[in-house]
């Protein structure tokens, strides 16, 4: 949620050291001075072309460094919906973001925090760089109100953010300072957002994800955006855009946001992803929830290997964790939300019938939940290949025409007997 501006980073690691394993200190020093020119200050710091290079040379001791940061503290801060806190879902996402970027083996992996924690590297780090975090944030102020008082750089007007606690806020610059002390090639913030004013035991009127970029002035801001494009490529074949005006458009530039540089603080490319609103269903249902955040952790995987233009190493077939579809059961409007309705929607997403027509993702999101928007694809599929006698039913000859579709080779005797 907004409340991220200045969500901190977290310590989640899984007790395993490939969260936290031989990323290089090169401790660089502040690198503002009195009379620093705008061009200086804001020269590229990440170009896509330094990430690509770093892509190609990855070898089993060198790998491309990629900091996650599941948003706020491990036991405070974020937004909660019925008991569901959004901590708990970014320490859950980023776990499964750094599995697969792990899995592919071109990627150096840390964590900031999990769910119980801070990586305890980055917790020493905090308590014994205090004043150096103090003086390099107040040093990157001073030289950023100096720039924008001559007129060399420009003020942008962004979205509202909740202001966040002093001591999150400097641990959040302190994030900044280590990635750029370590040599951090990208970072990622994991968030959940929320509408306000919302009740509190009731949804919001939005949904839908949205990624946050350094806006384009700063140093890491053009690989970032080529690095958001992609990711938004894929999360939207999946999920909804936010329908919040202003985060409607899938990216947004933004200089107030700490975690993603703001007084110009990061050197890696950079990106905070609202992964949608805490309330949508997906969410909140707890049969469903874990299959949807590995999900979105994986299509975030894909665009981020999408950006170096390669194929990625653990696709699949389909792209998708969710596919291929294995129904077994039957299942009608109404059911309670399931993983078979998840996979359902995902294989009716994949074949163009779901959202069905003028409808939209916002209004039938991929989510478990067998609604009207489940029942007319299912309509719609069924009328497509003559399926006939399972009106309104996800039933035996419509799961045998699914199955044909996404496993044809692997028809059993057996599923032809269920015919």
């Amino acid at each position: 949620m907004k409340i991220l501006s200045a969500s901190l980073v977290a310590v989640s690691f899984f007790a395993t050291s490939f969260f936290f394993s031989s990323i290089d200190s090169k401790h660089t020093e502040t690198k503002v001075n009195d009379s620093m020119s705008a061009a200086v200050f804001f020269t590229q710091s990440k170009t896509s072309e330094d990430l690509r290079v770093a892509y190609v040379a990855a070898t089993t001791t060198k790998k491309l460094n990629i900091l996650i940061v599941p948003g706020h503290e491990p036991n405070f801060g974020g937004t909660e919906f019925l008991g569901l806190k959004e901590r708990d879902l970014n320490a859950d996402l980023g776990l499964a973001l750094a599995q697969y970027l792990v899995e592919d083996g071109h990627y150096e992996i840390v964590m900031t925090r999990g769910r119980d924690g801070w990586n305890p590297n980055l917790e020493n780090y905090f308590a014994m760089n205090s004043e150096s975090v103090k003086t390099f944030v107040s040093s990157q102020k001073k030289e950023m109100s100096r720039l924008i008082d001559e007129g060399k750089i420009t003020m942008i007007d962004g979205l509202p953010h909740n202001d966040a606690p002093s001591d999150v806020a400097l641990r959040l610059y302190g994030i900044n300072k280590w990635a750029n002390e370590h040599n951090v090639d990208i970072v990622v913030h994991i968030h959940f957002n929320d509408s306000s004013p919302r009740r509190t035991n009731s949804p919001g009127e939005y949904s839908g994800f949205a990624i946050y970029t350094p806006e384009r002035q700063y140093s890491n801001a053009k690989a970032s955006a080529e690095i958001a494009k992609n990711v938004l490529k894929r999360l939207s074949k999946m999920f909804p855009v936010s329908n919040l005006e202003g985060e409607d458009v899938g990216i947004v530039e933004d200089q107030e946001l700490i975690a993603i540089g703001s007084s110009n603080t990061v050197d890696a490319a950079s990106l905070l992803i609202e992964y949608g609103y805490i309330y949508e269903p997906q969410f909140r249902n707890t049969a469903v929830r874990e299959s949807v955040l590995k999900e979105l952790a994986f299509q975030t995987y894909l665009g981020i290997t999408d950006f170096f233009d390669e194929i990625p190493l653990i696709a699949g077939s389909f792209e998708s964790t969710l596919l291929p579809y294995t129904g077994r059961i039957d299942i009608k409007k109404g059911s309670t939300a399931s993983k078979d309705v998840l996979a359902f929607q995902a294989a009716m997403l994949h074949k163009g019938f779901y959202p069905p027509e003028s409808f939209t993702l916002n209004e039938c999101p991929v989510s478990g939940v067998f609604g009207r928007c489940t029942s007319r694809a299912l309509s719609d599929f069924q009328k497509e290949f003559g399926i006939k006698g399972e009106d309104g039913v996800i039933g035996t000859k419509t799961r045998a025409q699914l199955r044909a579709i996404f496993e044809p080779s692997l028809i059993s005797k057996k599923v032809e007997a269920e015919l």
